[in-house]
């Protein structure tokens, strides 16, 4: 076997283990910033407040920043990784165990069973997400408003979640769906496979 294809295989497990612990980081951490702080400085003076949210803010930065650089980066590696699949130009024959209602009449996939789509709307949300998180941990005081944007942006994170899982499942389904004889277009390391 290439030593380049292992690698590559370890590289990928890698990335794609860091987007997973930096986006539970961002989630998790803006649920506890957005729920979790507030509820248990409550009873302290105002004073005391500012400083705990300060604190909790200047650490929930530097979780936002490398978890937003991370996220980026591993994003990145993983769609190349499976550009073909995702930019594929052919389409694969149609596998009875999706049966006709992935397929439009003219034969080729329903918009919900191209890979290529779920993985943009994911990558933007995904951005979006992104760029709100590292706005709200930006300069030396909080933007107007910040728990109303931490809970707008822990909705958005969660979409991220689910168009994520969405572009796995169905960049799997299309895997499995490509003949042996297409394999080498689809996945170089087959290449010289029977």
């Amino acid at each position: 076997m290439d030593p380049l294809l292992d690698w590559s295989n370890i590289i990928a497990l890698v990335a794609r283990y860091l987007h997973v612990v930096c986006a539970t980081l961002l989630v998790g951490g803006t649920l506890f910033y957005e729920m979790v702080v507030p509820v248990a400085i409550a009873d302290l003076k105002p004073e005391i407040q500012l400083a705990v949210f300060g604190r909790a803010r200047w650490m929930f930065r530097q979780i936002v920043w490398w978890s937003a650089a991370l996220i980026i980066i591993t994003g990145l590696v993983s769609g190349f990784r499976h550009h073909v699949i995702y930019t594929q130009a052919g389409e694969p024959a149609e596998h009875s165990e999706f049966g006709a209602a992935f397929y439009e009449t003219s034969g080729s996939p329903v918009p919900a069973a191209r890979p290529g789509w779920w993985v943009v709307a994911h990558a933007a949300v995904g951005l979006l997400a992104v760029v709100i998180s590292v706005l709200l941990t930006i300069g030396s005081s909080p933007p107007g408003h910040p728990i109303r944007w931490m809970r707008l942006n822990l909705v958005i994170l969660m979409i991220v979640i689910f168009l994520g899982s969405a572009t796995r499942q169905v960049r799997l389904n299309f895997e499995e769906q490509i003949p042996p004889s297409q394999w080498p277009m689809y996945f170089p390391s087959t290449q010289d496979s029977p």
